[in-house]
């Protein structure tokens, strides 16, 4: 059975390691999500590296996120790429080490949280995943569009969905804190760009991390309040 919290106050930062971890102690699943998104990022990545540096800058300006033609989308919507490259440019990288340091985080934090999330949630906890990475990117994009509206320097938001499954983990035990600051400090150096001419996604970062965070805090709500906590 799945214990009680016999009248204490929830642990909001340990919450989601206690749903089912008693039941499925020996079951370890498989992190298909996670393991679809480093395939696909370093396909992406691998084409990236291919490419000349002014072949990388019209990459970037077709398949980024270009915040003043997103805003000019959204006020007269039409059929044009302008969505599609919300999602394309969250599997491009402008910057080797931003690339490497995303990987980490999604392997050592992406494929915890979703063996989490599959243990509590059994196969739905794949698409709980899936939907907080998808919520964690068009948290990112938004806040970045919405500070940079009339900006024309194409943004890739990768390391915003990355920075909403940090947040989403560092929910379920806060000690990880420690790598999302390293991770964040190798995003902002810069040290290994591609080339190309891309913004550095600030705000993403921040749109990103919250939106994990805010997921995560109400998924275990939810849960709470279905389970009579």
């Amino acid at each position: 059975m799945i214990p009680r919290w016999a009248g204490r106050p929830p642990d909001w930062w340990k919450i989601t390691a206690r749903w089912r971890v008693e039941e499925t102690a020996r079951f370890i699943p498989v992190p298909y999500v996670t393991m679809s998104l480093i395939i696909i990022s370093s396909f992406a990545f691998s084409y990236e590296l291919a490419r000349s540096e002014l072949e990388l800058g019209r990459l970037f300006k077709k398949w980024g996120v270009v915040p003043a033609d997103l805003v000019d989308w959204l006020k007269s919507p039409d059929f044009a790429r302008q969505p599609l490259t919300v999602v394309s440019s969250g599997f491009l990288h402008d910057d080797a080490v931003r690339f490497a340091s995303n990987i980490a985080i999604l392997c050592i934090l992406g494929i915890a949280l979703e063996r989490l999330l599959v243990r509590s949630f059994d196969n739905a906890g794949y698409w709980i995943f899936a939907a907080t990475y998808t919520m964690s990117l068009l948290g990112a994009t938004a806040l970045q569009v919405t500070l940079t509206a009339d900006d024309t320097v194409p943004i890739v938001c990768a390391s915003g969905a990355i920075a909403g499954i940090g947040g989403a983990y560092v929910m379920t035990d806060p000690r990880w804190a420690v790598l999302i600051i390293v991770w964040l400090l190798l995003q902002i150096s810069g040290i290994a760009a591609l080339g190309g001419d891309t913004r550095l996604a600030y705000y993403a970062y921040i749109g990103g991390f919250v939106t994990g965070c805010a997921s995560m805090l109400l998924l275990s709500a939810i849960l709470l309040r279905r389970r009579g906590a």
